[in-house]
């Protein structure tokens, strides 16, 4: 006996795939169905103007704007040919092939069910010449469809009227709520239907608005009928270029994948097309738009129009099934091609922009543009000079690790003895020429953080807003970081080089730490942070320092020094004590000083007036620029110097100028 197959309405809703966050699909799919039955319409009868109308039903309350209020769902009413006996057929068919020939899955309506509650359809079509009207109910409250036709003698016009009605659960709230925004939805997954001469009208409105569609389109997009064609494997693509002139556009420089005239994927060209970005509408007046068509697209659409059935990548195996990575990489090339007059200007301004970067600012970088020429190609256009640095110190970093990774390579080969010496030449100079670049990319950057390091100690010296000066504190951190010793932290991350560069080689140092680390002992007021910092450079046979430097750093501009409390007295003292064995450094070891031991003492601090007094007391002989002064204590073997934060800051300055220089540094 033969069966026919049956098909279970609720399956056939429960199985049907619908994101919460796309809930105007169902609305999509009602507006498609109204455009296809004003073409087939036009087919049967010949041409007349199609219209749609699109009724947003809310849900009012008292409180809310009209724009605000909740929608719980939308009615859709058209001209075209109306439910008549092959399209209701059709309908209660699932999975019908009766619009296969334009594309149609014969399931869409199943998605009106998936988001809504229930569906209205009240169709009026001519019969036999005469007009006859038909209503029905669809929803999965009545697995059958009670349909009711009769005769409408009164009406004049073809007019089907599809009720989405109530959203349910889940998808209500991500409904967008402007008119607007639902009208550029609407054209976006219609965008090619828009494009044909013969669209419809269509409109949107509720209580207080009404929006047509085919003047924003027209508004907002300038087409030329720009068309690029190309083939990925054996299938041929249709890319259609569109301007658009809406700012506020939100799938700007996109790329469209249609299947049968509609929207199902959308790629942003931004992460394709590397100097393609938001600048274009500023310096064009547009957002680019790509719609790309092809029978391979329509063939391999899903059945909900969500996706495709395309694999992400080509398979060598299967040379007549490109995958949508290729497929858009080829369609980008296209567009690059539409752009380009534009996207060579990018290119030229971005390059430009690298050089004045790693001219006047990073120079460390500049050996990049010759290496690793790709790798800058490959920035976006518009980076931050932050942005841009990390950016370039990442292609830095790889370009030192393949320099490294070629010099083990060489010289593996070569002990192998699988290269000869010609060879050898010839790949060691092209190796040695980038680590001699490496070497001075690392210089530079050394350099340009020297000058950092100089800008900020110049601005430790200016008075502040409230007209004060700096603390000594910032002064020491900035110098060298307070309580740590050279056991904590590395050597770069120091700069006693402000004050002599011998200063950054010292075997031992330690930073406002207490002798003997002990709370008690002999250190500068923390409340006024006058910190001591010890150091020693070498070792006499293991018991003894040669030579022993302490500095004492004192507030810019400070003015109250006396006979008894100043910053020389303060460093003799210290040095006394180290002299008669009384001190110990942090790790709780003696500062053994011998009677040869050389005592270096500088009090960092600027030459006011009370400081100038005590300095003429105890007969100390000014520098020749009058920025600091010296003495020597032949008791103690010191040589003891005052440095005011100027002269450290000209010396400084001097003495790194012709790297600056050099490097073309700026000020």
């Amino acid at each position: 006996m033969a069966r026919s197959f049956s098909s279970n309405l609720r399956g056939k809703v429960r199985n049907f795939s619908l994101p919460k966050n796309r809930p105007l699909v169902p609305l999509y799919e009602a507006i498609v169905n109204s455009i296809n039955a004003i073409d087939e319409r036009r087919r049967k009868y010949g041409d007349f103007q199609g219209k749609i109308e699109i009724e947003v039903l809310r849900e009012r309350t008292l409180l809310a704007e009209s724009d605000q209020d909740t929608i719980k769902g939308f009615s859709v009413t058209d001209n075209g040919i109306g439910f008549d006996e092959s399209n209701m057929a059709s309908f209660m068919e699932a999975d019908s092939e009766y619009k296969i020939s334009i594309g149609g899955k014969g399931v869409g309506r199943f998605s009106w069910l998936k988001a809504f509650s229930s569906v209205e359809i009240t169709s009026t079509y001519k019969d036999n010449d005469e007009f006859v009207t038909r209503e029905f109910e669809f929803s999965l409250n009545a697995l059958e469809i009670e349909d009711i036709l009769k005769d409408s003698p009164e009406a004049t016009e073809y007019q089907t009227i599809v009720k989405l009605i109530d959203y349910t659960k889940g998808y209500i709230n991500e409904v967008p709520k402007h008119l607007d925004t639902i009208a550029t939805r609407i054209i976006q997954h219609c965008f090619v239907y828009f494009l044909n001469d013969k669209c419809p009208d269509i409109h949107i409105y509720d209580d207080t608005d009404r929006i047509s569609l085919n003047k924003i389109f027209k508004d907002r997009f300038s087409t030329d009928d720009n068309r690029s064609i190309f083939t990925v494997g054996s299938h041929k693509f249709e890319l259609l270029n569109i301007k658009i002139n809406d700012r506020a556009f939100p799938h700007r420089n996109h790329l469209y994948l249609c299947a049968n005239d509609r929207l199902v994927d959308s790629k942003n060209l931004e992460k394709f097309i590397v100097n393609l970005d938001s600048d274009i509408f500023e310096l064009e007046g547009y957002w680019y738009l790509g719609v790309l068509t092809s029978s391979y697209l329509d063939e391999n659409v899903d059945m909900n129009r969500l996706s495709f059935n395309i694999s992400q990548e080509s398979s060598a195996l299967l040379p007549d099934y490109p995958g949508l990575d290729e497929i858009v990489k080829t369609a980008s090339k296209a567009v690059y091609a539409y752009l380009q007059e534009y996207l060579n200007g990018v290119e030229e301004r971005k390059q430009k922009r690298f050089q004045e970067y790693t001219t006047t600012i990073a120079p460390q970088y500049r050996h990049l543009e010759h290496y690793m020429p790709e790798r800058i190609s490959e920035l976006k256009p518009g980076l931050t000079n932050e942005q841009l640095d990390d950016a370039l110190y990442g292609i830095k970093r790889d370009f030192e690790n393949q320099t490294k990774a070629e010099c083990t390579n060489l010289m593996t080969m070569l002990e192998r003895g699988e290269i000869s010496s010609a060879e050898y030449q010839k790949q060691f100079q092209g190796t040695i020429e980038k680590v001699s670049d490496v070497n001075r990319a690392a210089l530079a950057e050394y350099v340009i953080h020297r000058k950092i390091i100089l800008n900020l100690f110049r601005h430790g010296l200016d008075i502040k807003d409230d007209g004060k000066f700096n603390l000594e504190k910032y002064m020491h951190q900035l110098i060298y970081p307070m309580r740590t010793t050279s056991a904590d932290i590395p050597y770069e991350n120091h700069n006693l080089w402000l004050i002599d560069e011998k200063l950054s080689f010292c075997q031992y140092i330690s930073s406002d730490k207490p002798f003997d680390n002990a709370p008690g002992e002999d250190r500068t007021d923390l409340l006024v942070l006058d910190s001591p910092v010890v150091m020693a450079e070498s070792k006499n046979n293991g018991m003894a320092y040669d030579t022993i430097t302490i500095f004492e750093l004192k507030r810019p501009m400070r003015n109250d020094y006396n006979m008894e409390d100043n910053p020389i007295t303060q460093l003799l003292d210290y040095a006394k004590k180290i002299k008669d064995g009384k001190a110990k450094d942090s790790r709780h070891r003696p500062i053994r000083a011998s009677e040869t031991t050389k005592f270096y003492l500088y009090a960092v601090c600027d030459i006011t007036s009370s400081l100038d007094r005590v300095l003429e007391r105890m007969s100390y002989t000014k520098t020749p620029d009058n920025l600091g002064a010296y003495f020597y204590n032949k008791d103690l073997h010191a040589y003891v110097e005052v440095i005011s934060y100027d002269k450290i800051w000209n010396d400084s300055e001097k003495r790194n100028k012709v790297l600056f220089d050099k490097l073309g540094i700026l000020e």
